[in-house]
């Protein structure tokens, strides 16, 4: 079913023109409730001549942006391409458009008519640029709207070298709003795979201003990309690095408190796995972990977790897994959020039930959509508001 405001375009009652103004002022994709739990989503590209148009999302079992096979149809006598796809009205999702010329050459690009979000620059290159789509059920995440229309002030940067590694990263560091003593003794949350321009700092600001948590401190750890699938995979040496040499530079810098209850170490995907990890075998230094959509499924004899191609020979359990299940139970807390259409929603459960059975205290929740930072960005207000509630430790 063709949706109306194409169909106006397609038998000509509407101009291209009025088409084209209409998308600029309501803005992409276009949207029509079918049922009470789905909509039938229309996406519009303008590519010029002889390029044919494609569909990639963050949904689905894979990593990234995963192509739809259905191309783009020309709205016949128009500039424009189409393509209307039923879905479920609570989804979100990052997607971009993949456009191909008749030499072959391609190009990722985002929908003309639905800029990135402020905070579209994200720390893996795969997420960056891209278009979010929000479907009418979908469960807001007013923290991440406050964030985009209030950025936080400007972060300080510097750069860590580690003996320990060998190698050197970048830091920024964003204080919260107020003023602040140097014998201040601030709570702070440590997020890997930082970038300057992250959107954990403005998520704090709204929180701090809504007088929801406590002030606290964010400090952005920079990856470098050709170690980062090396060091967030349940490395020893780079857990160290992160206490006996990040820690250390903090405090030396920083008004921070030195109560493990009031440090969280937050991170997505490979980040998530980390900040589990870490956590778990450095706990009188990390008293929180935030994990985002981690990689549970790991594990060094398997090529990815213990999928479907793994079931017809005998696997080991995941490292995080087995390492949570063989320890004592850690004084640590644990927040832990995945996307329903994950691959390693299953690992998460699994995950989950193993912290449940042995007294952590954990807050676990899924969300409707994929391995996506259009989720991981809004929901992180909720870890805060789980670590660093107003009220708390004051």
């Amino acid at each position: 079913m063709a949706d109306p405001i194409v169909e106006k375009l397609s038998t000509g009652e509407w101009s291209p023109e009025r088409f084209r103004r209409h998308l600029e002022e309501t803005g992409a994709p276009l949207v029509e409730r079918v049922s009470a739990d789905e909509v039938e989503v229309t996406f519009v590209d303008e590519p010029g001549d002889d390029t044919t148009v494609a569909l990639s999302v963050v949904i689905g079992p894979r990593i990234g942006f995963n192509p739809i096979g259905t191309e783009f149809a020309s709205v016949a006598g128009t500039p424009f391409r189409v393509l209307t796809l039923r879905m479920r009205s609570d989804l979100r999702f990052s997607y971009v458009f993949a456009r191909r010329g008749l030499t072959g050459e391609g190009a990722q690009v985002p929908d003309p008519f639905n800029p990135p979000p402020r905070f579209s620059e994200c720390s893996v290159e795969r997420f960056s640029g891209a278009s979010v789509a929000v479907l009418p059920d979908a469960v807001p995440l007013p923290w991440l709207d406050q964030a985009e229309a209030r950025p936080a002030a400007a972060v300080e940067t510097a750069v860590l070298a580690s003996e320990l590694l060998g190698d050197e990263r970048r830091v920024w560091v964003s204080m919260p709003p107020g003023e602040f003593s140097d014998e201040s003794a601030l709570p702070f949350v440590i997020h890997l795979d930082g970038t300057p321009d992250h959107s954990a700092p403005s998520v704090r600001d709204a929180l701090v201003r809504a007088g929801l948590i406590r002030p606290c401190v964010v400090v952005l750890v920079g990856q470098p990309a050709l170690r980062r699938d090396k060091e967030l995979l349940c490395n020893p040496a780079f857990s160290q690095m992160l206490v006996q040499e990040l820690l250390p530079w903090l405090h030396h810098r920083y008004p921070l408190s030195r109560d493990p209850g009031d440090v969280a170490l937050a991170g997505e995907s490979f980040g998530g796995l980390c900040a589990a990890w870490t956590a778990l075998h450095h706990p009188t230094t990390f008293g929180n972990a935030i994990l985002q959509s981690p990689s549970c499924g790991y594990h060094p004899d398997l090529t990815w977790g213990t999928g479907s191609g793994e079931l017809l020979r005998r696997t080991p359990v995941p490292t995080l897994i087995a390492d949570y299940l063989a320890a004592e139970t850690a004084p640590i807390r644990i927040f832990h959020d995945v996307g329903e259409l994950e691959s390693s929603t299953t690992h998460s459960r699994w995950l989950d039930h193993v912290l449940t059975g042995k007294g952590y205290d954990t807050l676990y929740r899924e969300f409707a959509g994929g391995h996506d930072y259009a989720w991981w960005r809004g929901i992180f207000g909720d870890a805060l508001l789980w670590c660093f509630p107003r009220g708390s430790s004051e």
